[in-house]
């Protein structure tokens, strides 16, 4: 859960996931459901069309608080 996501309201549900490729450390796929979601989309769109690595995108930290949060958690969830 990102705390970000309580500005569209107490209760506000959604999922996350991304896909990496192990051999090159980038994600290459993501889907997000929920209220909200275009900054995130739009944020996956950047990551996989710049093959971003995710050390740099570790780096890359989200306003607060906003759904974009979420981004940490992915990133935390895949050890980083």
């Amino acid at each position: 859960m990102s705390p970000g996501a309580k500005v569209h309201g107490k209760g506000t549900k959604g999922t996350s996931q991304i896909v990496i490729d192990e051999s090159r450390h980038v994600i290459v796929g993501a889907t997000f459901t929920g209220p909200g979601i275009g900054e995130l989309l739009h944020a996956a769109t950047i990551a996989v069309a710049g093959e971003v690595p995710l050390a740099v995108l570790w780096h890359a930290v989200p306003s607060f608080p906003t759904v974009s949060e979420v981004w940490l958690r992915l990133l935390e969830a895949y050890g980083l």
